[in-house]
């Protein structure tokens, strides 16, 4: 249910922007962002599914080397690609929304419009890159290690080799997805300079400090930060999942419930963004509306 809600929500938010895109013809850099990062996740909660059907009920399958290879593969791909696009977000709102008079940020924020596509394409081509580093110290030899092939053979788990639980094989999964959190981390940071000194003006000029600047600056904190919280909670679940994979005996029984857990950012942050977006806000309240009013008049 909670990956179907992720995937309903995402649908939500790239139907809404490629519906408002062909009626305006014309495509902002938030709505292209939006659309992108909501496609990305699209991907990634299929993936999950994926993956959870396939341990549940396709166990023998899922345990042969080039299907766990190739799943691993993608779940860290669209993972990968998932957190660099919000990073790309969160950056985008500190560009649009924070009040820096640094010549150097002026000038960035002056030409970043521009930057946007590129910067999503490199986040694509990069994550290619990060998930060809990550996936190659996992590799023995010819083969791939597999901690679900002791469950489907005869062969004792101490059989199978794999490599030693090293830093070759931790440290590229952890620098994967921290130097994006990182800079979303940033964003979030210089947004609220930001804010302080925007409401320290204000108070020193003797005007309330809710204007329209600070609502924004806001909404875009809390955005940032409900992501970031709940970015954190996936990330403690899938480095768990990568210690205990290698400690447990049976590590089917953990795989469902961490890819779950992992599935929460995409799909509660998913609904904050609706939430807290004016356009997706209003385009949700009518398609609640035109339901409840067609379910009235649906004969009983």
């Amino acid at each position: 249910m909670e990956i179907l809600i992720g995937m309903g929500a995402n649908g939500f938010i790239v139907l809404t922007n490629v519906i408002d895109w062909l009626r305006s013809r014309k495509l902002s850099m938030t709505d292209l962002i939006l659309i992108s990062l909501g496609l990305a996740r699209l991907v990634w909660l299929a993936v999950v599914i994926l993956c959870v059907t396939m341990v549940s009920f396709f166990l023998s399958t899922y345990a042969l080397d080039h299907v766990h290879l190739m799943f691993t593969i993608m779940w860290i791909f669209t993972n990968c690609v998932n957190l660099w696009f919000a990073t790309c977000l969160g950056v985008w709102y500190l560009m649009k929304i924070a009040i820096f008079s640094h010549p150097v940020f002026l000038q960035v924020k002056r030409r970043f419009s521009g930057l946007v596509p590129w910067l999503l394409l490199g986040s694509a081509v990069l994550s290619v890159f990060i998930t060809a580093i990550v996936i190659t110290p996992l590799k023995t030899g010819s083969s791939i290690y597999n901690p679900y092939k002791p469950l489907c053979s005869n062969s004792n788990e101490s059989e199978i080799r794999k490599p030693a639980f090293t830093g070759n094989v931790v440290i590229p999964a952890i620098v994967q997805n921290c130097i994006p959190l990182v800079l979303f981390l940033l964003s979030i940071i210089f947004l609220i300079i930001s804010l302080w000194k925007h409401m320290r003006h204000l108070q020193c000029d003797g005007i309330r400090a809710s204007d329209l600047n600070t609502k924004v600056h806001l909404t875009a904190i809390k955005s940032l930060v409900s992501f970031a919280v709940l970015y954190l909670f996936s990330f403690v679940a899938v480095f768990s999942q990568t210690m205990l994979s290698r400690r447990i005996k049976d590590p089917a029984k953990t795989s469902v419930f961490f890819h779950n857990v992992s599935a929460l950012y995409p799909s509660g942050h998913s609904i904050i963004l609706i939430l807290l977006n004016p356009k997706l806000k209003q385009a949700w309240v009518r398609v609640m509306h035109y339901l409840k009013c067609h379910l009235r008049k649906a004969p009983s």
